[in-house]
């Protein structure tokens, strides 16, 4: 199912012989400061190419990953379905008791009317 690990293409050779033919066509010496900084150019990219290389994962880690989170969301929508079939099965009589809104109602007064004669007694 994998395919094999090919190696990138090395350019090296092309570029350097379109770097040759540019120096002739504009007649530049081997040690001119343009090639020279052509040269430092190359040395700068194969720099960050190969920093590239180390910080980008390869191709099978990702989707090792990929398929690790796959794993993970397939158990968690197993495990999320039983739970709601568990509580689905659950008998009326376990359900907590639903308040009622006047009992409610009255609890709030009661906390307001205790909240008000609490702050009466602190002055």
């Amino acid at each position: 199912m994998s395919k094999p690990i090919t190696q990138p293409p090395d350019f090296d050779e092309e570029f350097t012989k379109a770097v040759a033919e540019w120096r002739d066509k504009h007649r530049l010496r081997e040690d001119d400061a343009v090639t020279l900084l052509v040269e430092l150019f190359r040395i700068h990219q194969k720099h960050w190419d190969e920093l590239r290389r180390r910080e980008i994962p390869a191709f099978s880690e990702f989707r090792a990953d990929i398929g690790k989170l796959a794993d993970a969301a397939r158990t968690f929508q197993v495990q999320a379905s039983s739970l709601l079939e568990a509580l689905r099965d659950q008998p009326v009589g376990n359900r907590s008791v639903r308040i009622t809104r006047t009992a409610a109602i009255f609890a709030a007064l009661a906390c307001l009317l205790g909240g008000y004669l609490i702050g009466r007694a602190w002055r």
